[in-house]
């Protein structure tokens, strides 16, 4: 007969089974992840996308790689590369805290180095080692869009997050003293995209020695050139924006934040088609249609003077807009500006305002008040800004009660 704490123990055994197991109580580990296998082809481990913990690996990497001395370069613990590597394999569940940067940039090299053929394949290598001979840099950024282009999706997926990872930190190599530079990093992993620097995977010879020195070359050239608008192409870096969330600066011009700046258009066309798709706003929900610029200043004035632009309800939807021409707006350099409060965009039609002043203004006269007011370091001057106040102060007095 058993003693009481062994009972007791038995049965508390069988309560944690039950509990932890969620009615699966064969399986040792009933919650698994995607399976991140080594030494497959790329194909076969992202059969629809990128594995959900190599992405999680990579953005730890792109979190926190930055600020590490010698990462890529300095091994990681030999222990915990094993247990992490077991983990993936199996798609059991792992706490990433658990395991520095570099333990996991060695395991990411490592599963890079195990592809069949590398990630770009013994073709495109080739083609790679023949583009980076030319002299053109422009003719080299467009043959490489062309080439990693013609891959698969979740190749260029892959490729656009480790190169922007990498450019990261070859850009905070000087500030933060990493000394991971974009050739250091270029060393550190081009044997692990490029398996051909080695030939037999054992024994380096001269020549492996000079592809290797080239597979630098283009590591190098990739990082520098991450920020190239034809380089990954647009998707890419939009997926790379979004599934990081930084802010991408590309050739000075492009901003990616989530998403693809749009096409450049111009000033002219940009606003016609903002007023017009306002005033078709306005119409739709029943509102009254009010114009407000403000006018082009220095960075280091104070508040800028406003044009108040009255409404009428006997006047057509569209009146307003014809108050102030559309070619003055844009040869004074103003812009407008959207406001929904109570004296701003949209008011209701059971409201109406006065101020006669400001409807026979022109905009000669308005910038001479500008520059009075400019001289001034004041607003209180432009009656509009007393009109304003006082609407704004009954309309919270109306609030209020």
């Amino acid at each position: 007969m058993t003693s009481w704490a062994e009972r007791m123990h038995r049965r508390a055994a069988t309560f944690g089974n039950v509990v932890t197991s969620c009615g699966h109580p064969s399986v040792p580990y009933p919650r698994r992840l995607e399976k991140v296998k080594f030494g497959v082809p790329l194909d076969e481990v992202c059969k629809n996308d990128i594995p959900g913990p190599l992405l999680v690996l990579i953005l730890k990497l792109n979190k926190e790689a930055p600020l590490k001395k010698d990462v890529f370069r300095a091994p990681g613990h030999q222990g915990n590369m094993k247990k992490l590597i077991h983990f993936l394999q199996t798609g059991r569940l792992v706490n990433i805290d658990n395991f520095s940067v570099y333990t996991i940039a060695s395991v990411l090299k490592k599963f890079l180095r195990k592809l069949p053929g590398g990630i770009f394949g013994r073709t495109n290598e080739q083609q790679l080692f023949t583009i980076v001979q030319m002299n053109s840099i422009t003719q080299q950024r467009d043959e490489i869009y062309k080439l990693i282009s013609s891959l698969p999706p979740h190749t260029q997926r892959l490729l656009v997050l480790l190169f922007g990872t990498f450019r990261v930190i070859a850009t905070n190599a000087e500030r933060a003293h990493t000394g991971m530079t974009a050739e250091a990093l270029g060393v550190s992993v081009a044997p692990s995209f490029f398996q051909s620097c080695v030939s037999d995977g054992k024994t380096a010879k001269m020549e492996d020695v000079l592809r290797y020195k080239v597979a630098t070359r283009i590591m190098k050239f990739l990082i520098d050139n991450f920020g190239t608008c034809n380089l990954f192409g647009r998707p890419n870096y939009e997926f790379y924006a979004r599934i990081t969330g930084r802010i991408l600066k590309v050739e000075d011009e492009w901003i990616f934040s989530f998403r693809f700046p749009p096409d450049n258009v111009g000033r002219q066309v940009s606003l016609e088609t903002e007023k017009t798709w306002l005033q078709y706003e306005c119409e739709r929900w029943g509102l009254k249609f009010n114009l407000e610029t403000m006018s082009h200043q220095e960075e280091s004035q104070s508040t800028p003077a406003l044009i108040h632009v009255p409404e009428s309800l006997d006047e057509a939807m569209g009146t307003s807009l014809g108050m102030i021409p559309e070619n003055n707006l844009l040869e004074s350099c103003t812009r407008l500006s959207i406001s929904l409060e109570e004296n701003g965009l949209f008011k209701g039609s059971s409201r109406s305002s006065s101020s006669s002043a400001s409807h026979h203004m022109t905009l000669d006269e308005l910038r001479a008040v500008n520059r009075y007011a400019e001289s001034t370091k004041s607003l209180s001057y432009l009656p509009q800004v007393h009109e304003r106040q006082a609407a704004r102060m009954r309309t919270r007095s109306e609030w209020f009660l």
